[in-house]
C-alpha cells in the first residue's frame, strides 16, 4: 500500500474525530431514553399482560394443548339390502379394533360416538345375510357417513316331493319323483342363479315354472343310484340355491312319505273281456291293499290313431266308492263312438299315487 500525503491523511483524521462525536451523542441519547422508557406505568401494564398471554387458558378441544381435548371421532350411516331401497333393522355393526358394536334400529341406521382416530374396520352382519367389511381412516373431530349393502341369502321357503307308480303292460311300471320348491330372495326373484334337489351327494337341477312359480324337476327311477326311487325313502333330501354373487342358501331337510305300490284293479269296462259300453259307461273297480286313507282319481282318454286324449277325469272320490257313472255332474255329456282307455289312481293324503293299468273298452 503507498503511504499516504499529508494533506490526505490531515482529512481522514478529521472524519475520525467527527464520527466519535456523533457516536457518543447517540449513545448518550439513547441511555436517557430507555431510562425514562423504563420509569413510565405504560411497562408496568405491558409486562403483567405478556405474562397473562403466556398463561391463557386453552379450552379448545381440538387444541392438543388444551386440557379439553379429545381424540375421537363419530361414523353413522344405513345398513340396506343390496339393490334394494329399504333399510335392514337390528343388524350387527362392530368396529373391530375397539371391539364394540352398535345395532341398526328400525330403518337400518346406526351410529358411532367417541371413536379413538386411527385406521378402523367395520363389519356390517345379520343372520341370512353375507357380511359387509369396510376399512376407514378416521381422524380427530372426524364425522364419517359409512354405508353397508348387504347381499341377502336365498332360501328355499317351502318343499314338496311326490311320488307316482304308473302301471303298464309293457315293459314295467313307470315311477317317477315330483319335486319342487318355494324359492325367495330379500335381493328379488331376478337375484336366484340356481336351485338343486340334494340327496346325499347328488345334485339335481329344478327349473323356475313361470306358471306354478315354483322351481321343479321331475326324476325317474334310473335317476338314482339303485334305480328305483325306493331308494330315497328315509334319506334327508334338501333344497339348495344359490345367488348371482354366490351366496348360498338352503331349505329346512324334508322327506319322501310313502311310496305306494298297491294299486286299484278296473274290472269293467275291459280289454280283458272286450267290453263294449254305451255313450255313459258304469265304471268299476277292485279297492288296493292298503291300511293308510286315501281317494281315487278317474281318468278316461279317447285313442285315435294311437294318439290318447284325455276326455274326462274325477278326483278325490271316497276310498269307499267302487263304481263311478259317466258323467257325475248331470250335464248331459256323452261319449262318441269309437276307442277308449281309462285308468283308476290311489291318492294319499300327500299327494303319493299308483295308477292302475290303462284298459281299453269300445263305445258303440
Amino acid at each position: 500500500m503507498p503511504p499516504l500525503r499529508p494533506k490526505r491523511a490531515r482529512k481522514l483524521c478529521d472524519g475520525l474525530v467527527l464520527w466519535t462525536a456523533v457516536s457518543k451523542t447517540f449513545e448518550n441519547h439513547l441511555r436517557e431514553f430507555l431510562k425514562q422508557f423504563f420509569r413510565a406505568p405504560l411497562f408496568i401494564v405491558v409486562v403483567p399482560l405478556l405474562v397473562g398471554c403466556l398463561d391463557a387458558p386453552r379450552d379448545n378441544s381440538l387444541d392438543p394443548s388444551s386440557p379439553y381435548f379429545q381424540n375421537s371421532a363419530s361414523i353413522s350411516g344405513q345398513v340396506s339390502i343390496r339393490d334394494q331401497n329399504s333399510g335392514i333393522p337390528s343388524a350387527s355393526v362392530q368396529c373391530v379394533e375397539q371391539g364394540i358394536f352398535v345395532t341398526s334400529d328400525s330403518n337400518g341406521n346406526y351410529a358411532f360416538g367417541h371413536l379413538s382416530s386411527g385406521s378402523l374396520t367395520l363389519v356390517a352382519s345379520k343372520t341370512g345375510f353375507v357380511e359387509d367389511t369396510q376399512r376407514v381412516q378416521l381422524n380427530a373431530g372426524a364425522s364419517l357417513k359409512i354405508s353397508f349393502a348387504l347381499n341377502a341369502d336365498p332360501v328355499a321357503t317351502s318343499e314338496n316331493i311326490i311320488t307316482h307308480k304308473y302301471d303298464q303292460y309293457y315293459p314295467s311300471p313307470v315311477y317317477t319323483v315330483d319335486v319342487s320348491a318355494s324359492v325367495t330372495d330379500p335381493n328379488g326373484i331376478a337375484d336366484v342363479d340356481s336351485v338343486w334337489f340334494e340327496v346325499d351327494s347328488l345334485l339335481y337341477p329344478m327349473v323356475y315354472s313361470i306358471n306354478t312359480k315354483l322351481f321343479e324337476t321331475i326324476l325317474y327311477k334310473y335317476d338314482f343310484p339303485t334305480n328305483t326311487i325306493d331308494w330315497l325313502v328315509g334319506k334327508s333330501l334338501t333344497i339348495r340355491c344359490k345367488d348371482r354373487y354366490g351366496a348360498i342358501g338352503a331349505g329346512e331337510p324334508f322327506f319322501v312319505t310313502r311310496v305306494i305300490e298297491n294299486e286299484a284293479t278296473p274290472t269293467y269296462p275291459t280289454s280283458l273281456n272286450n267290453d263294449t259300453t254305451g255313450s255313459t259307461p258304469l265304471f268299476k273297480w277292485l279297492p288296493p291293499e292298503v291300511t293308510f286313507n286315501y281317494t281315487y282319481t278317474l281318468e278316461c282318454l279317447r285313442v285315435d290313431a294311437g294318439t290318447e286324449t284325455l276326455v274326462w277325469t274325477l278326483s278325490d272320490l271316497s276310498s269307499t266308492i267302487l263304481q263311478q257313472q259317466f258323467p257325475d255332474d248331470g250335464s248331459g255329456l256323452t261319449l262318441t263312438s269309437g276307442n277308449y282307455v281309462w285308468s283308476v289312481a290311489v291318492v294319499d293324503n300327500f299327494g303319493n299315487s299308483a295308477r292302475s293299468k290303462e284298459t281299453a273298452f269300445v263305445v258303440r
